[in-house]
């Protein structure tokens, strides 16, 4: 993928962020780090992970259920599961929030503040060179004394 995405295709992914993600500011190591998650069953995962260079994950998920006593030989029933979670932290959060922004109407106001943060923290060229050729708007950086960026275009 080496084209800029669609306004549909960014309107999709604002969509589904906005109405299944959790927006969230990571501490890691004293830094504020964005994070935006997915989790569920939910087929259009795939399609993100495409578009943002990540990989969707199953996440296991074992419970006991506990059964009626009156009726049932056994009290509980060992329950065994899975879900599925796409994620995105730090620079590629940031970058995808940035494209999706003007899409967003219920958590619009968690984007921002999760893409301040991420204009804070140091950006690694990889990330933003590989998000470049997916398509991806990429913030203006040269503000950000910590931004370590060498743009590919």
């Amino acid at each position: 993928m080496s084209t800029k995405l669609q306004t549909a295709e960014l309107a999709y992914a604002a969509a589904m962020i906005d109405s299944f993600g959790v927006l969230r500011v990571r501490d890691y190591r004293g830094t504020g780090l964005p994070e935006v998650t997915i989790q569920g069953k939910i087929a259009a995962l795939d399609w993100l992970a495409l578009v943002t260079g990540v990989k969707v994950r199953s996440i296991p998920k074992a419970y006991s259920r506990h059964q009626c006593s009156e009726h049932c030989p056994d009290k509980h029933m060992r329950i065994e599961s899975s879900t599925l979670r796409w994620q995105v932290t730090g620079a590629r959060a940031t970058v995808v929030l940035h494209g999706c922004l003007p899409f967003m109407r219920v958590q619009n106001r968690d984007a921002r503040r999760l893409i301040e943060a991420g204009l804070e923290i140091g950006y690694k060229t990889d990330v933003v060179n590989d998000m470049t050729r997916r398509g991806w708007e990429i913030p203006d950086l040269r503000d950000q004394p910590r931004a370590r960026v060498a743009l590919v275009r």
